[in-house]
């Protein structure tokens, strides 16, 4: 009997182990937004752009002397985006980009999405304690807020996140680098 129940363990082992790795391979690194990587220069990422079907681009300069490059996104059976790459002021690396869908309507789609990519997202706590630390600096109170990364790997992707803002009438999802945007 022993001998039976060592195999059967030992096989259970195997597949949490193997379920543990799939479900680990199956979440991406963050490194940006499609083909536009962190630390990119803005020439780099608008070189990229029309191979991520983005349209209808706008370069310009805030008064914090910022550079954005705004962009469209419509591609079919995709929600409709409104894009913002982001290289803040004395640096010409992308350190945040912003996608904006104008339709609320997409929230479970657009989760959906961010967790096929990058797994589940952090849990209730931390989320919550980021809501009320964020909200209070947004234009326009939002509705809620879940966060994706911020861990550390092999690959440093410590300080990259992404989080899905949900508003009344939008969407909005920011990937960004935070040691970039200092």
């Amino acid at each position: 009997m022993v001998m039976i129940t060592r195999p059967a363990a030992l096989f259970g082992g195997l597949l949490t182990a193997l379920a543990l790795t799939v479900t680990a391979a199956v979440a991406e690194e963050i490194t940006g937004y499609r083909s536009a990587e962190f630390g990119m220069t803005s020439q780099e990422v608008l070189a990229r752009l029309e191979s991520d079907d983005v349209a209808n681009i706008e370069r310009h300069q805030t008064e914090d002397d910022d550079l954005l490059i705004d962009g469209e996104r419509q591609v079919e059976g995709e929600p409709v985006t409104d894009l913002r790459y982001v290289f803040p002021a004395g640096s010409d690396r992308l350190a945040l980009v912003v996608a904006f869908h104008p339709n609320v309507a997409d929230h479970a789609a657009v989760k959906e999405q961010l967790i096929s990519q990058y797994g589940e997202p952090w849990g209730a706590e931390m989320t919550e304690w980021w809501f009320e630390q964020l909200k209070g600096d947004m234009p326009e109170e939002p509705n809620g807020l879940t966060i994706w990364g911020g861990g550390e790997s092999a690959h440093n992707e410590r300080g990259r996140l992404v989080r899905l803002w949900h508003f009344d009438d939008y969407l909005s999802v920011e990937y960004l680098d935070t040691r970039l945007l200092r």
